[in-house]
């Protein structure tokens, strides 16, 4: 039972790291009545406080107010989700939207999960819930969580900055580049045309300034490390001991100010 609890978890988190939006114009109503079904139909899965949930299950806030999450993830799990179309209608749907959206205080942030492979000495991040959980269960063998990450945000949000991410061919590096500069991105995309741009938006992250490497107040720095390596590949930390070791052992800092930060994480 809890096994398929945990199944229904994560595919429901992979359906809503999509888009938000409502379904056929159907807007968020009754909070209240959202609760009673939320505590009904989805208690079994999900916390009674579903924002402090650990990622990746707290993507399941990205239905707050956006019932067509709450379809999608219904669509995309029907051996163990189609009970929600066949008992639950669009208005019960919006109403449970619209009782996640009183858990909303703010930005919903999301786990940005780095993983280590020992035989490619190659490091490697990501915020999407299906390549989290593709990592963890061995569907590319070899990667293992270091443990570290940082926070992100996985809509749009004032302030925040979207993410590009590359992947670097195998005669390249075999790994995969992110940066939170539009310029850089568009610089990444003229100038190596053999890299594959993957997604202009994998997460949404704050950027330093670009003279002293500040960041903004309830944020705090992440640095990027680039191993000058023919099979090149990237690292990022909150850690600046993990960022001096890396530059000991002849990695490049790479990032704005004397501290040469590159990005910077909501806390």
């Amino acid at each position: 039972m809890r096994a398929i609890a945990i199944r229904r978890l994560v595919l429901l988190a992979a359906a809503l790291a999509g888009p938000a939006g409502f379904a056929n114009g159907v807007a968020a109503q009754n909070a209240t009545n959202g609760k009673a079904l939320y505590r009904t139909y989805c208690l079994v899965c999900h916390t009674p406080d579903p924002p402090t949930s650990i990622a990746p299950f707290n993507l399941v806030m990205s239905a707050a107010n956006n019932p067509a999450q709450i379809a999608v993830a219904a669509s995309i799990d029907a051996v163990d989700m189609g009970f929600i179309p066949a008992l639950l209608t669009p208005s019960n749907q919006a109403d449970i939207a619209a009782y996640l959206g009183t858990f909303l205080s703010g930005p919903v942030t999301i786990g940005v999960v780095e993983f280590y492979n020992a035989g490619q000495d190659h490091y490697f991040i990501t915020a999407a819930a299906a390549e989290i959980s593709d990592l963890d269960h061995g569907v590319h063998p070899g990667w293992i969580r270091t443990g570290l990450g940082f926070n992100a945000y996985a809509t749009a949000t004032a302030g925040a900055s979207p993410v590009c991410r590359f992947y670097i061919p195998p005669a390249l590096g075999d790994s995969h580049f992110y940066s939170a500069s539009p310029a850089e991105c568009a610089q990444v995309l003229a100038s190596f045309p053999g890299f594959t741009y993957e997604s202009p938006n994998v997460f949404y992250i704050g950027l330093p300034d670009t003279v002293t490497g500040a960041c903004a107040a309830g944020t705090i720095p992440v640095y990027r490390m680039w191993d000058q390596r023919v099979d090149s590949n990237h690292r990022y930390t909150t850690s600046p001991a993990i960022r001096e070791q890396m530059v000991a052992a002849g990695w490049l800092a790479e990032g704005y100010g004397p501290d040469q930060v590159i990005m910077c994480a909501p806390q």
